[in-house]
């Protein structure tokens, strides 16, 4: 079981140490490569697990290696909402304010009826329930 775990540490050491290896300075985050390869060295297990975790830039490349990325949107190239409003106008803004209200209003409206249910069940002139 031993042997397992130190084959299991030499395989990370030796893939940290390559990744750090072939990453371009502007790929590696936190500290110098250099800085890193010795992390790995004097460190084999924690220092694999840091540099994954932490040293490794993963975004740099066109893959996101599976993390989620969040979509570009339109609204990301101005510089505050005013500018996003000069360039597409308070459409946007409008309608969502109008749907709003419109929600608002028929909240307003099943409220008002169940209202008068319980009013005209109180009464004794509501329909009867399935149940009874």
């Amino acid at each position: 079981m031993s042997v397992l775990l130190y084959g299991a540490g030499v395989v990370l050491l030796v893939f940290a140490l390559i990744d750090i290896i072939t990453r371009g300075e502007d790929q590696v985050r936190g500290l110098p490569k250099l800085a890193w390869i010795l992390i790995c060295i004097f460190l084999p297990v924690v220092g694999s697990i840091v540099w994954f975790a932490v040293g490794h830039d993963w975004s740099a490349n066109d893959r996101n290696h599976g993390r989620y990325l969040e979509p570009n949107r339109h609204e990301d190239q101005y510089a505050s909402l005013g500018h996003a409003r000069a360039a597409h106008g308070d459409a946007r803004v409008t309608g969502t304010e109008q749907e709003l209200a419109a929600l608002e209003r028929e909240i307003e409206y099943w409220e008002a009826q169940a209202r008068l249910r319980r009013a005209k069940e109180a009464a004794g002139e509501g329909e009867p329930t399935p149940g009874s």
